[in-house]
């Protein structure tokens, strides 16, 4: 990018220029690829018709149909044509082997095979179209797989020495973070990190130019960009021990590049524009580089606010003192010459430390869990899943791509029998039956080239469409897939193999070629037909493997279909995501929002009920709430921390829950009623197996909650999901 002089950096956003080329810097660029290529005539030779070559080549260049970009593309086609041809002549054969003879042989096989890929275009569409899909879909996968599991996390500083710090409890591994834990952490651990940071999503309604929209912002630490490594483009990062002091003193945002070019067009003069964030301004400080998209592969946040604006953005959420609300992800960049276990040496005497501190708050966590940023693809706790997934979609299309190169092979064997007659004569006339392996594998590694270069162009184009899914997940979704230097390095590898795999078996089939019966154009019945057979078994295999997956899958997906979620048809059901506070509403306003909502939408004629909850079903997000029992005593490594969900009146009616006992709720509990819950049944047989749970009492959120109904239990997560406790 660059800047016409002159430029009022205030005066709006700056214009991308596109400098127009030289053309002499073309022309010189060709000159010396040319003179490059001379270098493969003898030494010889060059000596004696190098200048004159160059002199013709600078007169060619002078000629009206070599002029422009079109003109020097038709005089590289000529060149590539005349130097392929030229070379094997300028290389006269001789009785020494040695690099001249190689480079005869190569340059004649690849004329001779160009030669072949005209000579019968329906068999090269046919080969070459085959191979395309099955390499383009081998590359797309590929380049999916590296983009969000293998690939460091882009626009990091030395990714690998970054490790994500979680704790562990009986059933949970990876278990989120508190502020104060974070804090401790941080605080107790400088001698082998050099800076642990801390992030979560929030949602925040963005205002800014007149446009308003609702997306997930991050709430960072403000060491965060500096422990990833991150130096903004334009303005600055979070200032260490400035803004992470005082709870709402510091309304600044750091934005995304992303953002700031869609929102406002990478005005350079953003610093020290206000944005309002869920109803309260905030000055715009930095802009992030263009290839750093967050802390996850497959999301792209466009707002950053400070850890301690957190009680502005959403009021009333007690995260900065609270010790047991978890939901902070934790990230360090260790200290040179520390390794892993050194860490999780020192992270196990600040466990024990913050024990005997607060036993209260950690009598319960296990240990903590390390992992290293490089090797924890999307989420460590997906990891199982996730690399069987992609094992899983990487055999499919390798199997694909292997059915393929059984066709093909098929193809060049059926012609090799069309040319049976021409390798007899070749033989005949002294060529070894290595020299005829080695040009019919020229000519199917040719073939492999040209569909490696079609496979490119739909991968490119099945990337583009995964780069642009959205999952039906409200967030800032982005999947950081791309045709980067790896996966062409893949696409070539994976196009040579394709060569190999379909080209030898009918180049050695060529090669028994019996040289008299061939000539007379006669014999090979047997030997032709059982490689034949043995490539028509292949495809019928390879064909039943792939029917038999995809059979399995659709099964899958029809069993997936008939689990039970615990409540009413989908398709009876529509959901609306809205949340006041995000406007700025405070606590009773929101509350006035939601009883007008209520009201206004079940007078709808085609509403039959409606109802409000905090943790729509099946939504991917989880919250946790420790809870006390009385009467029942936690085991030392049970997890006492339950999933729990805030509803309104009406909600298990309208989600068509089964109601097993008790009631539901009613007007009756209202904000200044007693406070009671409604529990699954799941959470009544673990605690009161043999005794009825209404009337029993759950110690939780500071106060003693009465059971007043039981439901049946449901799916909350996903449908994959084993039972678990619920409490609404």
């Amino acid at each position: 990018m660059s800047r016409t002089p002159g430029t009022d950096r205030g005066s709006g956003p700056p214009e991308v220029e596109r400098p127009d080329r030289d053309p002499s810097q073309v022309r010189d660029r060709l000159r010396t690829l040319y003179r490059r290529l001379l270098a493969f005539y003898p030494t010889d030779f060059r000596d004696r018709f190098g200048a004159d070559l160059l002199q013709a080549f600078d007169d060619r260049r002078g000629e009206p149909r070599f002029q422009g970009t079109t003109g020097g593309l038709r005089l590289i086609a000529f060149l590539t044509r005349d130097f392929m041809t030229s070379v094997p002549l300028a290389r006269p054969r001789t009785h020494r082997r040695g690099i001249d003879l190689m480079i005869n042989d190569v340059f004649r096989d690849l004329r001779f095979s160009l030669h072949m890929l005209v000579k019968n275009p329906m068999f090269t569409v046919a080969a070459v179209v085959t191979l395309a899909l099955g390499i383009g879909l081998n590359a797309a996968t590929f380049s999916a797989v590296h983009g969000i599991l293998l690939r460091p996390l882009p626009g990091t500083e030395n990714p690998d020495e970054l490790v994500q710090i979680y704790r562990e409890w009986a059933g949970i591994e990876y278990g989120s973070n508190s502020v104060p834990h974070y804090q401790d952490v941080r605080d107790r651990t400088d001698d082998v990190f050099e800076n642990v940071a801390s992030w979560f999503f929030e949602p925040l309604s963005i205002a800014a130019d007149g446009q308003n929209e609702r997306t997930m912002g991050l709430v960072v630490s403000a060491n965060f960009f500096q422990t990833y490594g991150v130096e903004p483009v334009v303005g600055r990062a979070f200032i260490p021990g400035v803004e992470d002091q005082g709870p709402g003193a510091h309304p600044v945002a750091v934005i995304s590049n992303g953002f700031w070019q869609a929102r406002f067009g990478g005005d350079p003069g953003i610093v020290g524009r206000s944005i309002t964030l869920n109803g309260h301004p905030f000055q715009i400080v930095g802009v992030t580089p263009a290839d750093f998209n967050g802390p996850l592969s497959i999301a792209e946040p466009p707002i950053f606010i400070p850890l301690m604006m957190t009680n502005v953005v959403r009021p009333g959420f007690d995260v900065l003192s609270a010790r047991g609300s978890n939901s902070m992800n934790a990230i360090g960049r260790m200290r040179d010459g520390v390794t892993l276990e050194r860490v999780t040496e020192r992270m196990d005497v600040v466990l024990n430390q913050l024990r005997e501190e607060y036993p209260s708050s950690y009598d319960d966590q296990l240990g903590t869990t390390l992992v290293l940023q490089n090797e924890a693809g999307i989420h460590p706790s997906f990891g199982a899943a996730q690399m069987g997934m992609s094992t899983v979609m990487m055999a499919v299309v390798g199997l694909l791509l292997l059915l393929a190169c059984v066709n093909v092979a098929n193809l060049f064997l059926a012609r090799a029998r069309d040319r049976r007659r021409e390798m007899g004569i070749r033989l005949s006339l002294g060529a070894s039956r290595g020299r005829i392996i080695q040009q019919l594998l020229t000519e199917s590694l040719t073939f492999s080239f040209v569909a490696g270069v079609a496979g490119l162009g739909i991968a490119n184009v099945s990337v583009g469409l995964l780069a642009a899914f959205r999952p039906p997940i409200d967030g800032p979704w982005a999947v950081g897939i791309e045709m980067d230097t790896t996966v062409l390095l893949f696409t070539a590898t994976v196009s040579l193999a394709a060569g190999f795999a379909f080209g030898m078996a009918p180049a050695l089939q060529a090669a028994k070629t019996d040289t008299a019966a061939s000539v007379k154009g006669v014999g090979g019945k047997v030997g032709r037909s059982r490689m034949s057979s043995g490539l028509v078994v292949a495809q019928i295999a390879l064909s039943l493997i792939l029917l038999t997956s995809a059979g399995l899958f659709l099964r899958s997906l029809q069993s997936a279909t008939r689990i039970d979620p615990g409540f009413d048809d989908p398709a009876n059901l529509v959901m609306a995501s809205v949340d006041p506070q995000l406007q700025g509403y405070d606590e009773a306003q929101a509350r006035d929002f939601w009883d007008r909502i209520l009201e206004e939408v079940v007078r709808m004629p085609e509403v039959a009920s409606v109802a409000l909850t905090s943790t729509p079903p099946l939504g991917l997000n989880s919250s946790d709430r420790g809870v006390v029992i009385p009467g029942y005593e936690f085991a030392e490594n049970e997890r006492s921390s339950l999933r729990y969900g805030y509803v309104s009146e009406g909600y298990v009616e309208t989600m068509g829950i089964d109601l097993l006992e008790g009631r539901s709720f009613t007007e009756a509990d209202a904000a200044d009623a007693p406070p009671v819950m409604v529990i699954n049944r799941r959470f009544a047989d673990r605690f009161w197996p043999d005794e009825s749970a209404l009337g029993k009492t759950v110690e939780t959120a500071g106060s003693a909650w009465t059971v007043v109904g039981v439901v049946e239990t449901g799916k909350y997560g996903s449908l994959g999901e084993d039972p678990t406790e619920f409490m609404y």
